[in-house]
């Protein structure tokens, strides 16, 4: 299934139909309503060959998870193992510079998002995607994932209650022996981003504005000399620019970036 310029049908579908689904029920029914809107967020997971899981951060417990876990990452575990000791899987089968970025991305969340999202009641929203993690699990071989994730609810405090996984083996995008990174949205105004290669949380995207100008029109068609036109710089300018946003995601060309951003919902 694809949109009208021939991306996958990815993020912001999975949002609309949870907060549709989340519009007609009420509290009586709160538990029909997780598993009915779970159920069509994970129709659409498994049309896009994409795994879902939804998790109160709360209780710690799966509320719900896509039955394609196996295919998309690898695992042979039954759905009761998986949903009771997944963080311990992923912790076990990634690189230890991975494993040791969740626990940064802890205090991150702690001392910098949930202050944000506390601080704005009105608007609150958060999602982060992480790509080109990589997961091998025992007796598969290794998977390159993203991992797109969003608040569906929140505490007063700032803090999740319900928050939405999806994920998908990137590495047809993905040149060989890449860096992996990290983006965060929160509030729709407040970005920040890591990189593997400068291992620190640093606020905005992990293009630069001029980047996303650039990406924008080509997403759009126009080559490097309409580009450069069109915002007053050289050709050679524009190339740089290209070059390095190809360097800086790992993408093997700019069809496959443009994807990873549809994914993430970098855009």
């Amino acid at each position: 299934m694809l949109n009208d310029d021939g991306t996958p049908i990815f993020y912001n579908e999975y949002l609309e139909l949870w907060q549709n689904g989340y519009k007609k029920t009420n509290d009586e029914n709160i538990n029909e309503k997780y598993q009915e809107i779970s159920k069509s967020l994970g129709h659409f997971a498994e049309i896009n060959h994409q795994f879902i899981s939804i998790f109160n951060t709360k209780s710690q417990k799966v509320l719900y998870l896509s039955t394609n876990y196996l295919e998309v990452m690898g695992y042979k575990c039954t759905e009761d193992e998986y949903k009771k000791y997944s963080v311990l899987y992923w912790m076990r089968d990634m690189p230890i510079n991975q494993s040791w970025f969740f626990m940064q991305m802890s205090l991150f969340f702690r001392n910098t998002v949930q202050p944000l999202l506390k601080s704005n009641p009105e608007a609150r929203s958060l999602k982060w995607y992480l790509h080109n993690f990589k997961l091998k699990p025992p007796g598969s071989y290794s998977h390159n994932i993203s991992l797109t994730c969003s608040g569906l609810e929140f505490l007063p405090d700032g803090n999740m209650l319900i928050m939405l996984l999806i994920i998908k083996d990137v590495a047809s995008l993905v040149k060989e022996n890449t860096k992996w990174w990290a983006e965060f949205t929160i509030n729709e105004q407040h970005r920040y981003h890591y990189h593997e290669s400068n291992k620190n949380f640093v606020e905005g995207g992990v293009f630069s504005k001029r980047e996303m100008e650039i990406f924008n029109l080509i997403k759009e068609g126009q080559n490097t000399k309409e580009i450069a036109e069109k915002l007053f710089i050289s050709t050679h300018t524009v190339e740089k620019h290209r070059k390095n946003m190809l360097d800086l995601s790992g993408a093997k060309d700019f069809s496959s970036l443009i994807q990873i951003c549809s994914i993430g919902n970098i855009v």
